[in-house]
Parts: C-alpha cells; structure tokens; sequence
C-alpha cells in the first residue's frame, strides 16, 4: 500500500514540473512575440517621416564661391525625410559634387535639425586650359568666370597633378631669394620641366638632376641677370651637366615688359645667345 502512495505521489509531481516547465516555455515565447510586436511597431513610428520631421538648416562656413544659399539648395531635397531617415551620406555625396566644395561635414542635431559645414577648395593655379588645382594637388574645374586668370598656369599629362603640384611648390622655395615671380610650369609628356617667370623669361630644365639644375640656377640666375646693362634675359637652357645656355634680349622698361606680347617680340627678333660655365 505504501509503495503504491509513493508511486501515485511521484506521478503527481512530475506532471506538477512539466507544468511549470511548459507554463515558463509559454512565458518566454509569450514575452518574446511581445518585444518583437513592441520593436515592429517602434520602428515603424519612427519610420514615419511626419514624426520627428527636420525642420532647421544651419550652414557654416568660409564662403568666397560657394555660398549659404548654395548649401541650403542642396541640402533641401533630403529634409522631407524625419530625423531618423535623414540621409546624412547623401547629402555629403552631393555637396562634394559642387567644385568649389573641397570637404562637408553633415550632422543631424536632436530634434529636428541638420547642421552642415562646408570647407572651400584652397586654390594653388591653375590647371591646364580650364582647371585648377587644390593645394593637395587635386583638380577640380569650377565655372571659368569664378578664376583667376591672374594665378600661376599648371601644365602636365593627365594623372601627374600631384607631381606638378609638389613640383611647383619646391621651386618656389628654391626661387624665393631671386625677386622672380613664377607665372608658368609645364611638364610634358615625356617627363621634361619648363618654368616661365613674371617678366617672359623662360627656364628650361628637362629631365634629369631638377633639382641640381634648380640649385644652380639659384646660383647663377642674380649674376646673370646683373650682367648686362642694355639686355635682359630671355632664355635659359639648364640641360646641361656644368653649364647654362643663354640668350638675351634687349632690355626692356617695367611698362613694356608687364605687356606680354612686346616681351614676346623681343625675345623672337634677339639673336645673341652663348653658353656659360
């Protein structure tokens, strides 16, 4: 009799702790199907455009050639999504794709705000027929009535603008004691260098030993140019390995040579030249 009462009792308890077994799986995927409906429906308020709507632009910026305007036109398209649809990498995108705009920075600000600031290209010359270059050496070609005319002139292949750029800025350096004022570099495509100077003169230095031929120019060039009373120099050929060859023109005033075409003419019509070591 007693074994049977065990028994029974052992029964009872193990449909006691299936009970509660099943009763906590029901718990747990009862609690689980809510957080998922609670997430679901979350998202989609947050999801809907008319709660948290950006409704603030605000631009910052040095502004020369882009302006608030400008950014704010941009900017306007993306602001019809709410505060958690915004778009913030495409507006990024397309503000990069303004050629004076060389970095964005887009954020949006709690609530209902956009907060952009724009960076300007920083100019170094001129690139070519129609470009400039940035002072990372980057081209980029904005409207032509937004530049200078009156900055230095870039040539080059396409691909070598970081080289020319680099290039530019060490002859600068290295001409910085000679009152010269570079107006053009060109490299060609088959790796040689040319420079032109303010007042027509033009520095040839091909291909090799740039910047020994540079050195030596920085040398010589005051020399050179002191030289002579009634002539000024013209051109001046660094292709060689201890030398420089030259050629003259008459000497013209500050007047005449600020006028391209007159220095042009003389350096055409002038027939002296000799070679200096």
């Amino acid at each position: 009799m007693a074994f049977k009462r065990r028994k029974h009792n052992r029964k009872k308890i193990n449909v006691a702790v299936k009970a509660r077994r099943y009763g906590s799986v029901f718990i747990t995927v009862a609690g689980t199907a809510l957080v998922v409906a609670l997430i679901v429906a979350t998202g989609g308020w947050l999801a809907d455009n008319d709660n948290f709507p950006i409704t603030k632009v605000n631009v910052e910026g040095g502004f020369e050639h882009v302006s608030p305007e400008d950014v704010q036109a941009v900017v306007m398209p993306f602001v019809g999504s709410g505060f958690f649809q915004l778009d913030v990498e495409g507006i990024k995108q397309t503000l990069s794709e303004m050629p004076w705009v060389e970095a964005a920075v887009v954020r949006k600000i709690w609530p209902d705000t956009v907060f952009v600031h724009v960076k300007e290209q920083s100019v170094l010359a001129r690139w070519g027929g129609d470009g400039l270059l940035n002072l990372n050496g980057r081209s980029f070609y904005p409207a032509t009535d937004t530049i200078d005319t009156g900055l230095p002139l870039l040539h080059g292949p396409d691909g070598s603008e970081q080289r020319v750029a680099d290039h530019f800025k060490t002859t600068n350096v290295l001409l910085r004691d000679l009152d010269v004022q570079l107006t053009k570099l060109t490299y060609s495509a088959r790796g040689s260098w040319q420079l032109e100077f303010k007042g027509g003169q033009v520095v040839m230095l091909g291909r090799e030993n740039i910047e020994q031929r540079m050195h030596r120019l920085s040398d010589l060039y005051r020399e050179l140019e002191q030289s002579r009373v009634n002539a000024q120099l013209a051109i001046l050929d660094m292709r060689y390995d201890t030398g420089i060859a030259v050629r003259w023109q008459p000497r013209l005033d500050t007047e005449q040579c600020d006028k391209p075409e007159a220095c042009k003419h003389a350096s055409i019509t002038s027939k002296t030249g000799e070679l200096v070591f």
